[in-house]
């Protein structure tokens, strides 16, 4: 029971990290020109051909009010999570980008090294624009991810396929600066052990404010219905969790940047012992680069 719960955890932890970090929107750069004859036009420039390989790293250290996810008996942590990616793109045409992104990630804690876990991943994602300035947009993703100990690579303890499927608007907020990007998709994950299996329905809202030049403050809003396809204690389970929070960033260069983010999640559930609260703030470096 103890190792179960452990691996719920990690799972869990992973999960929660992931919703946590998603990539930001590039924001449509309106220019205004003025012809003699025509008058002031609005410009909407055209997004840059996408890289066709990209090496990038996410560094976060984190503290976890709730190691364990529990209701009861809390436990508080430091934990470093490491995220290498390699992606590629094999082409690009003005409205859709595939790409395929290999992933390695790295959890260690202060306090409790059985938590401590290694995953890879492997995901193809296709993008479609559904419009030119890129302000409406379709995600469609696979992966196949694996969850191992530390110790031994072969000691793997789960493995998932994870199937995603979004719709996103970006726009500004009047004629201000500050852009809401507003998402709603749906998650399906299969895994083994299949105690984990459900199907997740969900809305994401995150508001991105420059007040000064490579400056960003931001905020964030997921909830999400969790509906498990083979929960071992109650067939039913379902799941309400709910994630709020604060980032700021700062880009001194054009492949750097140094934040900070607050977040609290909150997992009510028809399945008791299955709800818990934590709250994870978090200092965030990440570099990349593409060619």
């Amino acid at each position: 029971m103890t190792r179960a719960q452990d691996q719920a955890a990690q799972i869990e932890t992973q999960q929660d990290i992931a919703n946590r970090n998603q990539p930001g929107f590039q924001q449509p750069l309106q220019l205004r020109v003025t012809d003699p004859e025509l008058g002031d036009i609005d410009i909407v420039s055209r997004k840059p051909r996408p890289k066709m390989f990209t090496f990038s790293t996410l560094q976060t250290f984190n503290y976890t009010s709730n190691a364990f996810l529990v209701r009861n008996g809390e436990q508080d942590a430091f934990f470093w999570n490491g995220v290498f990616d390699i992606s590629f793109v094999p082409y690009a045409t003005s409205n859709f980008t595939p790409r395929l992104t290999y992933e390695q990630n790295f959890f260690r804690y202060n306090r409790f090294s059985r938590l401590d876990f290694d995953s890879n991943s492997l995901d193809l994602d296709l993008r479609y624009d559904l419009n030119r300035s890129g302000s409406w947009f379709l995600d469609g993703s696979a992966a196949i991810a694996r969850l191992y100990s530390p110790r031994s690579s072969a000691d793997e303890f789960y493995k998932f396929l994870l199937l995603n499927g979004t719709i996103t608007n970006v726009r500004p907020l009047g004629q201000t600066s500050i852009y809401l990007a507003s998402t709603a998709g749906i998650n399906w994950r299969v895994g083994d052990p299949s105690a984990f299996d459900r199907i997740d329905p969900y809305l994401n809202l995150a508001v991105t404010y420059s007040p000064l030049e490579n400056v960003f403050l931001g905020a964030f809003l997921r909830p999400e219905v969790r509906f498990y396809t083979n929960d071992p204690i109650k067939s039913s389970r379902t799941d309400f969790d709910l994630l709020v929070g604060a980032n700021v960033s700062w880009t001194p260069v054009k492949y750097l940047a140094l934040g900070a983010t607050l977040s609290f999640t909150d997992n009510s559930s028809n399945s008791g012992p299955a709800e818990y609260d934590v709250v994870t703030p978090a200092l965030v470096l990440s570099a990349r680069i593409a060619f």
